[in-house]
């Protein structure tokens, strides 16, 4: 028994185990198979051999409950459980051990799993207010680093979440902000190749009334351009960015055809058609390149 603890001390599990079966296979070992039951079932714990392990931790509690080491055990088979993802059980077996033995070593510990569990159910409210328990109410607790880790790491996926959101938040609003720039690029395009309709059959009067207008409407698409360029590139991440700036830049060729037009119109003063004047029958093709 003596050789089988220290072999299990020193992380000589397999070992330990052939020497604690040795204990039980003895018929004088009396006492001592009920801790070689325990111990098994704390190696094969150790080496992940969950199902050896809860067979001979079920047969210790079952067969031994006046046993020295009966309280861990139960402490034990919450861990085990935790270990095997029952989460439910583990956190209901935990909590009655802490009730049952609320002066117990092994009491923050217990908490601790308790946490855990929570953790991996996705309950994270209920597993802080669990792993800060143990910072408080446990100071000198062997889980105390472990615990302010796992707060460390509900912080995180807090932020992770709030950025995720905000994110998803910003590219829905993109999205909405390209098509509006597209629907108004779709307008200036349509608006324009109409002014171009109107001059080719418009009188000298009334081309100057018309360059007067479209001076104006320039004037005021120009600095609409200007703003929309501004809030772009302040708002616009990655390839949607490169997207709007193809979008303002057909806008501005867009612009520079009327102007380049309306300067033919004044220089010539209002005279011919829409199909001889320069860039007439391209004005429309440009600006939706």
């Amino acid at each position: 028994m003596r050789d089988g603890i220290d072999q299990f001390r020193n992380g000589q599990y397999d070992r330990a185990i052939l020497l604690f079966h040795n204990v039980i296979l003895d018929p004088a070992a009396g006492d001592q198979k009920a801790t070689a039951y325990f111990m098994i079932a704390k190696s094969y714990l150790a080496v992940g051999k969950l199902d050896d392990a809860e067979r001979n931790l079920e047969f210790y509690l079952a067969t031994y409950p006046a046993a020295p080491d009966y309280e861990e055990a139960v402490y034990q088979k919450g861990r085990l459980l935790f270990l095997q993802e029952e989460y439910q059980n583990a956190i209901q077996v935990l909590q009655g051990f802490i009730k049952d033995h609320p002066k117990s070593s092994f009491v923050s510990s217990a908490w601790f799993w308790v946490g855990e569990s929570l953790y991996a159910l996705g309950m994270l409210d209920d597993a802080q207010a669990v792993y800060q328990k143990i910072l408080t109410d446990f100071p000198a607790s062997v889980k105390v680093e472990a615990a302010g880790y796992k707060l460390s790491l509900i912080q995180m996926r807090r932020r992770e979440v709030e950025l995720t959101k905000l994110l998803k938040f910003s590219h829905e609003e993109l999205l909405r902000s390209v098509q509006e720039y597209q629907n108004r690029e779709k307008a200036y395009v349509q608006a324009i190749e109409a002014y171009q309709k109107r001059l080719g059959s418009a009188s000298s009067d009334d081309t100057r009334k018309i360059i007067a207008d479209l001076q104006q409407q320039l004037a005021q698409k120009t600095d609409e351009l200007a703003k929309l360029r501004s809030s772009a590139s302040a708002s616009a991440p990655g390839p949607e960015a490169d997207r709007l700036e193809r979008i303002l830049a057909a806008k501005q060729r867009a612009l520079a055809l009327k102007e380049l037009y309306l300067q033919w119109l004044i220089t010539n003063g209002g005279a011919g058609s829409g199909s001889g004047a320069p860039g007439g029958g391209s004005t429309g093709q440009g600006a939706g390149q």
